[in-house]
């Protein structure tokens, strides 16, 4: 992720102010930034996509006592390569909106935008243009920071959220411990001469956990798989692995179940 904040410079167009972490943009993505800028007639807020890079823009202007029009204008871009929800765009554009009003709300802020002209002001005035340059830099540090943790929490709580609020899953897990707590129960009641093997109530609870455990590993699968969780231990790296895992689990539940009633049957 990088924040990059352009402005309009009276000779020179259009033009980069900083960028943060500080990089040598591609001129390519420079171009696109310049004609995307200079095409932007009202302030808002939008996305395009260039490559494999999306931007976050925000165009927006601020009072300037030395700009032509006493106006700077202004574009706040944020490129990212990675894949975000709407909820995380939506919060990167409520950073945005706080971003623009600080800029606002400091009336000197505009003259460390003529950082470039220092030699033609007075020492007062070089002093203010300075500290504005000095004070927008670190606001643009600011902003990624809060960026990058905002899209980071926003992502884990996506996740969690999704997988923890199911209701689903939760149901099936209480249907899981049901099941057991039958079986358990069966057991515990079964005299010696009965045979645990044949006991129905038992057969039942197996044949229903074996469903439920079916139900609810391939719903996780899914579910991790809509999320995009990425597969650094190769926990899910290919149908055929998950299908060996599940059946694989699913066996030893029952072989442990099984193993369970005929111990106690003997």
């Amino acid at each position: 992720m990088i924040i990059i904040l352009s402005y309009f410079h009276t000779k020179i167009g259009t033009d980069i102010f900083y960028t943060f972490p500080k990089t040598q943009l591609d001129s390519e993505i420079s171009g696109r930034l310049y004609d995307i800028m200079t095409q932007q007639k009202e302030e808002e807020f939008f996305t395009h996509t260039f490559g494999n890079s999306k931007f976050l823009n925000s165009y927006f202007q601020i009072h300037s006592d030395w700009a032509r029009g006493y106006r700077e204008m202004l574009m706040l871009s944020i490129m990212i390569t990675q894949q975000i929800s709407p909820d995380i765009e939506e919060s990167i554009a409520s950073l945005c909106k706080k971003f623009i009003e600080k800029m606002r709300s400091n009336e000197d802020i505009f003259t460390g935008f003529h950082i470039k002209e220092l030699s033609k002001y007075d020492e007062e005035d070089k002093e203010r243009i300075i500290k504005s340059e000095l004070l927008i830099k670190e606001w643009v540090k600011d902003l990624y920071w809060e960026t990058l943790e905002e899209s980071r929490k926003k992502s884990e709580e996506e996740k969690i959220t999704l997988l923890l609020n199911d209701r689903y899953i939760f149901e099936s897990l209480e249907k899981m411990s049901g099941e057991l707590k039958n079986i358990s129960r069966e057991i515990e009641i079964s005299s010696s001469n009965d045979t645990l093997k044949s006991n129905t109530k038992i057969k039942n609870s197996i044949l229903n956990l074996n469903k439920i455990i079916d139900d609810l590993y391939g719903g996780y699968i899914e579910k991790m798989t809509v999320l995009d969780i990425e597969n650094e231990e190769g926990l899910f790296s290919t149908d055929e692995a998950i299908d060996a895992d599940t059946k694989k689990s699913k066996k030893e539940l029952i072989q442990l179940l099984e193993g369970e009633v005929n111990r106690k049957g003997e």
